[in-house]
């Protein structure tokens, strides 16, 4: 039997980049998350991937060096099964956890309404404690997840379990909230998606893996919001599994 690689997925609101997630990596090997997802692994030292102007992937094609991963070739031979075993939510309100449900993924809510940051930080880490050592859980996804975890969270989580997050921006350009409102009026001619581990400052952990949108005369803010919804579909599932891979 293959093992297993556990995941946990938060998420606030709306919930698209979880049940992306869900999609392209729940319940896949490792070998089949990779080739769906247009990764290939290759023995050298480079990483590349290729755009064309519009952010779009112009050729379905990622490459992760074998020199970088960990004892790679007996890894890949065990070839895990990802499995996403929980949607936590900090609010009962989050049409995500209808998508979840859609899905058939367990999902568990702790408000964070009325409560400061410190209790809201143990609560969850408690949670996400027992997964880790009764369910294995091995990453923590977060994706729309709109709280800051404080270093009371940190404090209490094992460094073996690695935190990722998704921003919508070409960090570190315009950290914090309403990234795409401030990247799409901003003077540059890019807005972008960063996906990074997550540590005590603000979307400032190292970047996995990052892309640019370029901006397009005249265009909407809208249909802008939706370009750099489109490459975030795109950019998580690769930057988790180059985490995966790569060991890092």
């Amino acid at each position: 039997m293959n093992p297993s690689i556990h995941i946990a997925i938060l998420i606030s609101g709306n919930g698209s980049n979880m049940e992306n997630l869900i999609v392209k990596l729940h319940n896949k090997t490792l070998s089949q998350a990779l080739q769906d997802n247009g990764i290939k692994l290759a023995k050298n030292n480079t990483i590349t991937h290729h755009t064309d102007n519009s952010s779009i992937y112009s050729h379905n094609s990622f490459i992760i060096s074998h020199n970088n991963m960990n004892d790679s070739n007996t890894f890949l031979a065990k070839n895990p099964i990802i499995k996403c075993i929980k949607v936590i939510s900090n609010t009962a309100r989050a049409y995500g956890l209808q998508r979840a449900a859609n899905l058939g993924i367990e999902s568990h809510i702790i408000e964070s309404t009325n409560k400061n940051r410190e209790d809201f930080d143990r609560q969850l880490s408690d949670y996400l404690c027992n997964l880790i050592n009764n369910e294995g859980l091995n990453y923590i996804l977060l994706a729309g997840f709109m709280r800051i975890l404080g270093k009371n969270f940190f404090s209490h989580m094992p460094s073996s379990v690695k935190i990722l997050n998704i921003h919508p921006s070409f960090l570190p350009l315009h950290k914090g909230a309403n990234a795409i409102h401030e990247s799409f009026y901003d003077t540059n001619d890019y807005g972008g998606v960063s996906i990074h581990h997550v540590i005590k400052e603000v979307d400032s952990g190292n970047i996995i893996l990052q892309d640019k949108v370029l901006k397009i005369p005249n265009e909407s803010l809208e249909s802008f919001t939706q370009r750099i919804h489109q490459l975030e579909y795109k950019l998580y599932p690769q930057a988790f599994l180059k985490v995966v891979a790569q060991g890092i």
